[in-house]
């Protein structure tokens, strides 16, 4: 059976992706950080579906850990078809005066340097094993805007994108590596306080935010798509960029 790994996937987008994936035949790994009660209960929804499911805590701030979590996954599931990069923080707003470097070090720390990590290790997995790999990012539509007061946020998500773009090259033709960019997605079943930050739908071409299931199916796409298509972006936000 396929299989699929992905960090933060007890919650929110990471949840959504492990759910559906499962529901396609993908056995499912995922880290999680601090929702323990959430990764139990996402595990066994998907073992319930019939699918192997295993869980790891880890902070991907912390690359040993990250490589530990990922050799872990290799041994004791097995390797994956698909690596879903997902786990990631959106800090409250800071003003220029405001934003310090440590801070801004710890949302790089979390939003872009475990891509780099988790491409090292599956591909040497891949190596060892003599597979092709396909890396997905998630990234943002943050990576290609500038939004007030969010200057960690922006920096580590455009920063993301270029280190997907670099991975792309550097690791071809044993991976693809491409980037998935959402917009502003609603997630009801799990609304946080960031949610309130979701811009209005009526200004959005197509009168909606977006959903879970619209982000899954540009992950899809490109976990199933000819590996010739490797340093690409979909950005899924209802052609809000078209009215910027």
């Amino acid at each position: 059976m396929p299989i699929v790994w992905i960090t933060g996937g007890a919650r929110r987008i990471g949840r959504g992706l492990a759910l559906r994936f499962a529901a396609r035949g993908y056995d499912v790994a995922f880290t999680y950080h601090t929702s323990h009660d959430a990764a139990a209960a996402t595990k066994a929804e998907i073992e319930n579906k019939g699918r192997r499911c295993l869980i790891t805590q880890c902070d991907v701030a912390d690359d040993v850990s990250l490589g530990s979590a990922l050799e872990t996954f290799d041994q004791e599931l097995g390797t994956a078809d698909v690596v879903i990069s997902n786990a990631g923080v959106f800090p409250k707003q800071q003003t220029v005066v405001d934003t310090g470097l440590e801070g801004l070090k710890e949302t790089l720390s979390v939003n872009t340097f475990p891509l780099l990590t988790i491409a090292r290790a599956y591909h040497a997995v891949c190596a060892r094993r003599g597979t092709q790999g396909r890396l997905i990012s998630i990234g943002s539509l943050g990576s290609m805007e500038i939004w007030k007061d969010r200057i960690a946020y922006n920096v580590s998500k455009s920063a993301l994108q270029t280190l997907a773009l670099s991975l792309a090259r550097a690791l071809a033709p044993s991976m693809t590596v491409n980037t998935v960019a959402p917009g502003a997605i609603a997630q009801p079943e799990d609304v946080t306080s960031n949610d309130a930050s979701l811009i209005d739908a009526s200004r959005i071409p197509m009168n909606r935010h977006g959903s879970v299931d619209d982000v899954f199916d540009a992950v899809w796409f490109f976990a199933t798509a000819s590996p010739y298509i490797t340093g690409q972006t979909i950005v899924v936000d209802g052609g809000y960029r078209l009215v910027r």
